[in-house]
């Protein structure tokens, strides 16, 4: 038997929670904690440039107000932030469909 699985039975019966309730709350928190770390990571490189958008991000990188290096670099971080999140909130609004089935 699995570890997590001796993990999950003994946390769902130590609690007295039912131990699909424990798994997709679980994952439901898992996810919100990436988004959210995700989330800061993606704002600290905006707040360094001062800047509220990837467009705007973009445009200021293109016309040189921000420098090419490491504008770019950056730019292309926070993009895969950006679709880091919006995967990760497809699948967070997967599982609380699923918990409500």
């Amino acid at each position: 038997m699995s570890s997590a699985i001796e993990t999950v039975r003994y946390v769902s019966r130590d609690l007295g929670i039912n131990e699909d309730t424990l798994v997709q709350e679980s994952i439901v928190e898992y996810l919100k904690s990436k988004i959210k770390a995700c989330m800061a990571d993606r704002l600290e490189i905006m707040s360094r440039y001062q800047i509220s958008s990837i467009n705007e991000f973009e445009d200021k990188v293109a016309d040189g107000t921000i420098p090419e290096h490491p504008g770019w670099e950056d730019l292309i971080t926070t993009e895969n932030l950006q679709n880091t999140i919006d995967k990760l909130k497809t699948e967070l609004s997967h599982v609380r469909s699923v918990s409500t089935s």
